[in-house]
């Protein structure tokens, strides 16, 4: 029997996240405009569905309760009723036969390089970190581009352990820096630094995150001194389940590091998830934004509900500054902040709600900006109507110019790349256009180099799998 997970509004990296966490050998079903679930469980869950091999439905049902006997009976029925089927594993997962058959994975499973970070050098260097799923094992790998040709391979993170969501950043003395998710201690998940010095001098990552169970998802930024401030989520119990979620800072300085900061309101209910952060610096002052799952505890806004992005700032000692909301009233997640060279701070979304067009859900891309205090102007739709949205990523340079990219899914399967420019005059962005088309572009990330050239990383489709591309952009 094939497990099957709905993956409802999240995006892909969320979903993993969530697999990895609960060790779960499922295949996941990307519903991210939630079609799948409002025909056939209207909205409610948990939402369990049985098809047999015909893709008959032979049972459904919301709110599950635990021992239903004829859940158990219809099990057990199926599992009688079975056949040996050969299996392949990949990333944790067995697959039927039949389900490689249709990929062409049944004599060797296709590789999948995705999830990008790209880094630009004083140097001219261009620094690109993606996670590389090969023989079913994922690393951390690196390549280095000097503007015409591109290094060979650099392992940052591979050994037999579970290693993956790389980021890379270079500090102000051009050293370069990345962190991942890695369970290669103990076998719980940590967020692990190393720079590329120590890579190639062979030395052992750090270890940022104390998580008693498990973190993800790590974000960094440096300010000017060369301080490295890095962002995660770690999970905690509800009761004697690993459920809730929190979102905590750690400041790395001169081969040390801070004592853990919790960014996350510590006066909530802890059914209160708080995830996906991400960090940037405006004016020596730390920002820190996450999706908040709201229920508008007391004592908080009332003008938000649902996941919500909300940030707060963190001075240099480590103090921090009052929680304010960006996004409001649809199921908002995946934020992204950068700083621009005009001093305004930027944060970009995913945002799924009620389509204007039609009866159904669709995602929105959102900007804003915002200050030390709270979001400044109004929410600024960059692309609207789609049913995905794929790796928002900002860019500016230090002449005004600024970009930021993302890939997009009109109709569920076909994506393209896109860029909107942003107009440092008037302080807003322009009309989106396609960059690329060919090859289902996803995973981007981009990054001006010192002569203000546009450089985007993304993961496109071949007949290997998915590979990672680099290019100029004009």
């Amino acid at each position: 029997m094939q497990v099957i997970r709905v993956i409802s509004g999240d995006n892909e990296l969320s979903a993993l996240d969530f697999q990895k966490h609960y060790r779960m050998p499922v295949i996941h079903l990307m519903d991210s405009d939630v079609a799948f679930e409002m025909k056939y469980s209207k909205g409610y869950w948990p939402f369990l569905m049985l098809v047999d091999s015909e893709g008959k439905i032979v049972y459904q049902c919301t709110n599950l309760i635990e021992r239903d006997k004829k859940l158990m009976r219809l099990l057990h029925k199926l599992k009688d009723a079975s056949y040996p089927a050969a299996t392949m594993a990949a990333d944790g997962v067995y697959y039927m036969n039949s389900t490689l058959q249709r990929s062409g994975e049944v004599e060797k499973l296709l590789q999948n390089e995705r999830f990008t970070s790209i880094a630009a050098g004083r140097d001219g260097q261009i620094y690109t970190v993606f996670t590389s799923l090969k023989n079913g094992n994922s690393d951390i790998v690196m390549r280095i581009c000097d503007g015409t040709s591109f290094s060979k391979d650099i392992s940052v993170a591979a050994t037999d352990a579970d290693e993956y969501d790389g980021t890379v950043l270079l500090d102000n003395k051009n050293q370069v820096w990345v962190c991942w998710t890695s369970n290669a201690v103990d076998s719980k998940y940590q967020i692990h630094l190393t720079s590329l010095k120590d890579v190639q001098d062979g030395r052992e990552s750090l270890i940022v995150s104390q998580s008693e169970d498990d973190a993800m998802h790590g974000r960094m930024t440096a300010d000017d001194s060369g301080t490295l401030w890095i962002t995660y989520y770690q999970w905690h119990n509800i009761g004697k389940n690993s459920r809730d979620k929190e979102v905590y800072l750690r400041k790395y300085s001169n081969g040390e590091f801070s004592e853990e900061i919790h960014i996350s309101p510590t006066d909530v209910s802890s059914y209160e998830d708080h995830t996906d952060p991400s960090i940037s610096i405006m004016n020596e002052q730390v920002f820190v934004s996450w999706s908040w799952d709201f229920h508008r505890p007391k004592g908080y806004t009332q003008d938000a509900k649902e996941p919500t992005i909300f940030a707060r700032t963190i001075s240099q000692d480590l103090a921090l500054g009052k929680l304010f909301h960006i996004s409001g009233h649809r199921i908002d997640a995946a934020p992204m902040l950068s700083s621009a060279s005009n001093n305004n701070l930027w944060c970009a979304w995913d945002s799924l709600g009620q389509s204007q067009k039609e009866p159904v859900y669709r995602k929105t891309l959102y900007v804003r900006s915002l200050n030390a205090h709270d979001a400044t102007g109004k929410e600024f739709a960059v692309a609207e109507d789609l049913v995905n949205v794929c790796s928002p990523c900002f860019a500016f340079d230090n002449s005004r110019k600024g970009v930021l990219t993302w890939s997009q899914s009109e109709n569920g399967k076909d994506w393209s790349l896109w860029k909107a420019e942003y107009d440092s005059d008037s302080n807003c962005w322009k009309e989106p256009t396609m960059i690329i088309s060919e090859g289902d572009p996803r995973f981007g990330s981009c990054v001006y180099d010192t002569q203000g050239i546009l450089w985007i990383a993304y993961s496109v489709r071949t007949d290997k799998g998915r590979e990672i591309a680099v290019k100029q952009v004009d």
